[in-house]
């Protein structure tokens, strides 16, 4: 028993009150019809039709049934025109993750433009573990680096610079590390859950190298980091980005330079394309529009991970 579509079906022969009518007006056959309703009236246990030879009326319980049923079909006909409009309106709550690597010089630009773009849609941005992604709802996400197959889809965005700075006060005071190794004898500012800045601190010459770094200070905020970098305590790793005005200024003196590993790929992901509200296709395209004349590599292709 298709409940939904029976109490329709029941609703159109009582106000009709002729099961050929019924029928005509559902397109379906008038044995068709009749079965149903014969099915509808076992499944209650009752007759909720008096069958004259000119007409059907109802009896008591077919009357209460109609009478239940109306505000119920009028409900999900409500629901259908909902569901149906979000699926082409720009509006609604959209969640954002972004990995806590991803540099807010690329992602609140983008937030900033999409919402002017679109004032009906609802932001919810969020910095989370670089790895996480099947652990909470998001509609789109950025993560930094290669992404692990997640039955997701994956685009390409924009690439990320990493650079590594300090304040000229800390290294006239600390020295200028020559090399990656030498970060052993100096603060380093670092980030929880961050892969660019964290515990460990990747850099490339030749060979790719990693240094466990150690400090007096880390956060779970790079706005902290970054606060604390310009008082002098200590030495910061970050997307080039966010530190790019204090780096021109000269506040910020970036070190280590020739050891820094090549720009991050950086990726937007999604559900799949033909399961996306309408609010989320238009960020993914925003998004991809945004970014494809400033990278340094094109976006690919919609890829469909596998499951």
């Amino acid at each position: 028993m298709n409940c939904l579509a029976d109490l329709r079906m029941f609703s159109e022969i009582a106000r009709s009150q002729s099961m050929a009518s019924a029928a005509n007006r559902l397109g379906m056959a008038p044995a068709t019809i009749s079965g149903r309703l014969k099915a509808l009236e076992d499944h209650y246990g009752m007759a909720l039709v008096r069958r004259t030879t000119r007409s059907l009326l109802l009896t008591e319980e077919g009357r209460l049934l109609l009478e239940r049923a109306e505000p119920v079909l009028s409900g999900f006909a409500d629901l259908e025109r909902e569901m149906g409009g979000r699926r082409h309106a720009v509006e609604g709550g959209l969640v954002l993750s972004c990995a806590t690597d991803i540099g807010r010089g690329h992602v609140l630009p983008l937030v900033h433009a999409f919402a002017r773009t679109h004032p009906h849609v609802k932001f919810s941005l969020r910095y989370d573990p670089p790895g996480s992604l099947n652990e909470f709802h998001f509609d789109a996400a950025l993560r930094a680096g290669p992404v692990k197959d997640s039955g997701l889809t994956i685009r390409k965005l924009f690439t990320m610079e990493t650079v590594t700075a300090a304040t000229p006060g800390y290294l006239a005071e600390r020295g200028i590390p020559a090399s990656p190794e030498a970060l052993g004898d100096h603060d380093c500012l670092r980030l929880e859950g961050s892969t660019i800045g964290g515990d460990v601190w990747t850099f490339e010459a030749g060979a790719q190298r990693s240094i466990a770094v150690g400090g007096r200070f880390r956060a779970s905020d790079p706005e902290t980091l970054k606060t604390l970098s310009l008082q002098g305590l200590g030495v910061l790793r970050t997307a080039r980005a966010d530190i790019e005005p204090e780096l021109r200024s000269g506040r910020l003196v970036p070190i280590l330079a020739p050891f820094e590993p090549a720009a991050a790929r950086v990726s937007l992901i999604s559900d799949t394309r033909r399961r996306l509200p309408a609010r989320t296709a238009a960020f993914i395209d925003f998004a991809l529009q945004h970014f494809a004349g400033g990278s340094s590599e094109k976006p690919t292709q919609w890829r469909q991970t596998a499951a």
